[in-house]
């Protein structure tokens, strides 16, 4: 290999997962365009609150038995889970300014990829978020409540210029 040029073997872990976080998103886009494309805006928007939901659910669920996590206890396993949910599936694709007061979590998002994706495609106001209907999946399976505040709908960004959640941790233990 020349100066210029990597061999994959000199790859990071860190560009690996980078990559493959990538490809996943783009998959992601051109499923949701292809869907656009046969059903309109409205049967994509459907599906993928469907599938992104579910997809959330199976990959937290993967990573909690990964991690030997059975059931939420605490707000601070949640806290970990959703950390590490957040650092290992969506990495430099999402960021958010986050506060845990007592037993709320928010979240401030300043960069989301689906975001940069639907505003690029033109249907960013027509967009139903995503990665609000992954969260919820992923509350799905930590077996937390889903009810975000504001409820997940169309594209915060795309409407108000910003995008905000607040969730109310409620485990076992309580908060």
């Amino acid at each position: 290999m020349d100066a210029d040029h990597k061999s994959p073997e000199q790859l990071t872990a860190t560009e690996r997962e980078e990559l493959l976080r990538r490809s996943w998103m783009a998959t992601d886009g051109l499923w949701y365009y292809q869907t656009a494309q046969a059903r309109g805006i409205e049967g994509a928007n459907e599906a993928n609150i469907q599938v992104v939901r579910e997809f959330g659910r199976q990959e937290m669920r993967r990573l909690m038995r990964s991690l030997g996590i059975s059931r939420v206890e605490t707000a601070e396993q949640y806290r970990t889970l959703f950390s590490t949910a957040v650092d290992l599936y969506l990495g430099s694709l999402f960021s958010a300014e986050e506060t845990f007061d007592g037993d709320t979590h928010t979240m401030d998002v300043k960069v989301c990829f689906a975001h940069k994706g639907v505003q690029k495609a033109g249907i960013d106001k027509l967009y139903h978020c995503g990665p609000g209907e992954r969260l919820t999946g992923w509350l799905l399976a930590m077996e937390m409540p889903t009810a975000l505040d504001p409820g997940v709908g169309l594209c915060q960004m795309a409407h108000t210029g910003s995008c905000s959640y607040r969730l109310k941790i409620v485990t076992p233990s309580g908060p």
